[in-house]
């Protein structure tokens, strides 16, 4: 899981992901590239049945995620039947084809 980064601030330590130019906590601008933990919780999720062209898939669930060091990322959850607070594990798969071209992003998948 090496293609995301986070940040972390170097005056408050608040962690944050994508990377923004100021602290969100404190306004600082100087920051700390951590690896975030593979695993979290499932904060919130909703099913999107219409989807742009390129996505043949109906049903499609995004949820926001919370890693286990705080970070919250939003991706595509790969699971049945989600649940708010079920544990998930993220990966980084192609979500989508664009001109032939796959795009990558994240996924989360239940973890044991």
């Amino acid at each position: 899981m090496s293609t995301i980064t986070a940040f972390k601030c170097n005056a408050c330590g608040h962690v944050m992901y994508p990377h923004h130019y100021r602290c969100l906590n404190c306004n600082g601008r100087e920051f700390k590239k951590i690896k975030p933990t593979t695993k979290g919780r499932l904060l919130t999720f909703t099913i999107v049945d219409q989807l742009p062209w390129g996505i043949d898939e109906r049903g499609r669930v995004l949820g926001v995620v919370e890693f286990d060091n705080g970070v919250k990322a939003l991706g595509v959850i790969k699971t049945a039947n989600p649940r708010i607070g079920m544990r998930l594990r993220a990966g980084w798969k192609p979500v989508r084809i664009i001109g032939g071209d796959k795009v990558y992003g994240l996924t989360f998948h239940k973890t044991k």
